[in-house]
Parts: structure tokens; sequence; C-alpha cells
């Protein structure tokens, strides 16, 4: 039983270890896995918060953003999609959309 658990216990602190070196993996090119360029800007007339301008000056109101990429002016490739159902807001100046993965340039 001991050994059991010294077992499951190694395998379980590998597979940690294999996921976190799997996150810290660079994507080599972004736009052919399906990201697109974009600035994280910051709103300040309609209370919406931090955005995202996309390349095409569209500007996208992200279903979460970290803390990380709160910060104006910060370039980023972002993965996203539409919500099914558009969630309820006051901001007025992006499309919602949820984020699938957001990486910095």
């Amino acid at each position: 039983m001991k050994k059991n658990i010294i077992f499951l216990s190694a395998l379980f602190i590998s597979f940690i270890s294999f996921a976190q070196e799997a996150n810290k993996k660079k994507i080599s090119n972004p736009a052919k896995e399906g990201y697109v360029k974009a600035l994280i800007i910051k709103e300040e007339l309609e209370n919406c918060g931090f955005l995202i301008q996309l390349k095409d000056k569209k500007k996208l109101m992200p279903d979460v953003l970290s803390d990380d990429f709160k910060k104006n002016k910060l370039k980023v490739w972002v993965k996203y999609t539409l919500p099914k159902t558009p969630p309820n807001t006051t901001c007025m100046a992006g499309k919602s959309v949820n984020i699938v993965s957001i990486l910095k340039r």
C-alpha cells in the first residue's frame, strides 16, 4: 500500500511538471494557430474597462481578462469565439466575445 502511494505521488508530480512545461511552450506561429493580432485598450468613455482592439479597429469586449493582460496598449495575440447568447451589459463600445486563448506578443 505504501509503495502504491509513493508511486502515485511520483506519477502525479511528474504529470504536474509536464503540464507546466507545456504551458510555457511558445507557439511558433500564432497566426497559423488561429490567433489574430490585437491591442488591449482601456476604454474610458463608456465605463467598459479593458477592451481588445483588432487590426481593423473593431473593438471586442472579452468575457474574462486576467490581470496580467489589463495593461493599456499591450500587444497580444488573441483567439476568440462569439457567445451563443450575448450577455447583458451597459458597455456598447465593443462586441462581446469569449476568449479561447490570449498571448502576449
